[in-house]
């Protein structure tokens, strides 16, 4: 990643809930992306709103499997007018379908900007 605050404010930056396999969030940083695991940041027992809430101060996008609390969260969000730093949701795979979710991870990664992904729902499998 380049080193220029400009260029580094273009991409997204992750927070993986609680159940997002650590692996995932290892493979990313080797390939230079901004990934936080809520229990790196003492966030293991936050509720959904309150990851939700401190992935977007972090302006990180949270990335989940919980797909049926997160939709009405973000609902509950745009009807207040409150901006969050992106959801991203996925049906869960098994471990051994890692590799397959780094694969979607990484082209929604080519494909928004950090700024594009603010205030937006979006499902991983898109990115087949």
């Amino acid at each position: 990643m380049p080193d220029s605050p400009d260029l580094e404010a273009l991409f997204v930056r992750l927070s993986f809930d609680r159940h997002i396999m650590g692996r995932l969030a290892v493979d990313l940083r080797g390939r230079g992306y901004d990934v936080v695991r809520t229990e790196e940041v003492g966030k293991d027992t936050a509720t959904d709103e309150e990851q939700l809430a401190f992935a977007t101060a972090e302006n990180r996008a949270i990335l989940t499997f919980n797909i049926r609390d997160f939709a009405p969260l973000h609902e509950a969000w745009q009807a207040a007018e409150r901006p969050h730093a992106g959801i991203i949701v996925s049906q869960q795979l098994g471990s051994r379908d890692s590799g397959l979710l780094l694969q979607r991870i990484l082209r929604l990664l080519n494909h928004f900007t950090r700024e594009e992904l603010i205030g937006n729902f979006v499902h991983l499998e898109q990115f087949k």
